[in-house]
C-alpha cells in the first residue's frame, strides 16, 4: 500500500471513530427513525471503498504501461 493510501485510511478512520463518540441523535427516514451516526459510518464507509477501487485502478493502470513500453 502507498503512502497516500495509507493516511486517507487513517484519516477515514479517525473520523469515524469522532462520528461514533459524538453522533447520537437519530433521524427520520422513509418514516422509521435512523441513527445518524449509522447513516455517517455508512457513508465514509462508501468513501473509503471508492478510496480503495481507485487505488487498485491506479495500480493496475500503471503496471500496463509499463508492460507496454
Amino acid at each position: 500500500m502507498s503512502r497516500k493510501l495509507l493516511v486517507a485510511f487513517g484519516v477515514y478512520v479517525a473520523l469515524a471513530l469522532l462520528a461514533w463518540f459524538t453522533l447520537d441523535a437519530s433521524i427520520p427516514v422513509g418514516g422509521r427513525e435512523v441513527p445518524l451516526r449509522a447513516v455517517t459510518l455508512a457513508i465514509l464507509g462508501l468513501f473509503a471503498l471508492r478510496t480503495l477501487l481507485h487505488a487498485q485502478r491506479e495500480r493496475i493502470e500503471s503496471s500496463r504501461g509499463r508492460g507496454e513500453g
